[in-house]
């Protein structure tokens, strides 16, 4: 998650971010930013993307990392 809040801190990656509307256009910013790394994208889906619940959960925790950062 530290390089998610990173790619966050930058408002103009919150901006499009905030764009997307659905799941799947959320993921895919997050999984092909530049700053995101073969094992940082494996760890996030081990970690998140197994399960819906835990889907759920990484858009709460990034919406959670902007409204602290905004």
């Amino acid at each position: 998650m530290s390089k998610v809040r990173m790619i966050m801190e930058s408002p103009t990656e919150r901006t499009k971010y905030q764009e997307f509307t659905t799941f799947q256009e959320k993921l895919n910013f997050i999984k092909n930013h530049f700053i995101m790394n073969d094992m940082a994208v494996r760890l996030l889906e081990r970690k998140y993307l197994l399960s819906s619940d835990k889907r759920d959960e990484l858009i709460r925790t990034v919406e959670d990392i902007i409204d602290k950062i905004d």
